[in-house]
């Protein structure tokens, strides 16, 4: 016997539409599905750029290098073969700013992702993950109102898609909205509860940001550490001091600095994309745990204004 409001009735018939709609579409859909096994059985070189797209994305979604890298060469022939495709636009996109995450060439992959955004809205204005995409460049560039729009835009064409959620949640926090945010990875999950695994990754930025850091734990656990760039490795590292657990904290700096020689307190918050209260986080929780501080002054001199820590500015 039903004997909730009739509005409730109503909610829950679109959340059932939202997960049916999820469950089917999207990068990892049945639909999508199906259409990468019946690639996989043709010849490469008989391969259409929607076939090349299909199982680019693939790739993307194995979210180690190796695989990323081989998404990008699928992708590109994809757009060769058919420029007007949007959609591969999109994950082109997506694939080198994952590379950039890995820091593999960041400027160069940088500037390619941006441009594949770019040419996605243009091609295609009504697709949802187009916006996304391209609001997820101009945050990179700190251009956020801007992104916000781009993002609003997103959500209004799409509400109920998992991908479009998910890529707003990645940039939520920097907008000042780390409390809501990890309501919304509540809300993504609850549409799609076998939520692939690039996903987890940005969920475990949005916990971590809101100060869950279990949680944040939680989704690196879905993860393998090939697929950890820099920044996951931070936030497993912080989170783990932060919760007092200072042996597991200083055995994954350890790991992080053996596969990042490089990474420093300074490097990472002069990364694009970050506000300020994400930087104060991250310098708190990076000092913490044992980071070293202080950049190296040629990864410095790329960036037009460097934020210099007191203890490693010139005197």
């Amino acid at each position: 016997r039903w004997d909730r409001p009739d509005e409730d009735l109503f909610a829950i018939q679109i959340e059932i539409s939202e997960q049916i709609s999820n469950r089917l579409g999207g990068g990892a859909g049945l639909v999508q599905e199906a259409g990468r096994i019946a690639a996989h059985r043709k010849p490469p070189e008989n391969l259409n750029a929607y076939e090349l797209y299909l199982l680019g994305t693939e790739k993307l979604e194995q979210v180690n290098q190796s695989d990323v890298e081989e998404a990008v060469r699928l992708l590109t022939r994809a757009v060769e073969l058919d420029p007007g495709l949007a959609r591969a636009w999109v994950e082109l996109s997506h694939s080198h700013g994952v590379l950039t995450g890995f820091g593999v060439e960041p400027d160069k992959n940088r500037a390619l992702s941006a441009e594949a955004a770019e040419r996605a809205v243009q091609l295609d204005p009504s697709d949802a993950e187009a916006h996304a995409v391209y609001a997820m460049i101009l945050s990179d560039r700190g251009e956020f109102e801007r992104a916000k729009a781009e993002f609003e835009t997103a959500l209004r064409l799409a509400p109920g898609q998992f991908e479009v959620l998910t890529f707003y949640i990645d940039w939520a926090s920097t907008f000042g909205e780390p409390e809501r945010t990890a309501e919304l990875v509540d809300k993504a999950v609850s549409l799609n509860p076998g939520f692939p695994m690039w996903s987890a990754r940005i969920f475990t930025h949005a916990y971590f940001m809101a100060g869950r850091y279990e949680d944040a734990l939680r989704m690196l656990d879905r993860l393998t550490p090939e697929n950890y760039g820099r920044k996951h490795w931070v936030i497993r590292s912080g989170a783990l001091a932060a919760l007092g657990r200072t042996e597991e904290a200083k055995v994954s700096v350890t790991d992080a600095l053996r596969r990042f020689p490089n990474l420093t307190v300074e490097g990472l918050i002069n990364v694009p994309g970050f506000s300020e209260a994400e930087r104060q986080r991250l310098i708190q929780t990076m000092r913490l745990v044992g980071f070293p501080d202080c950049a190296r002054a040629e990864e410095l001199a790329k960036v037009k204004k460097p934020l210099r820590l007191p203890q490693c500015a010139s005197p």
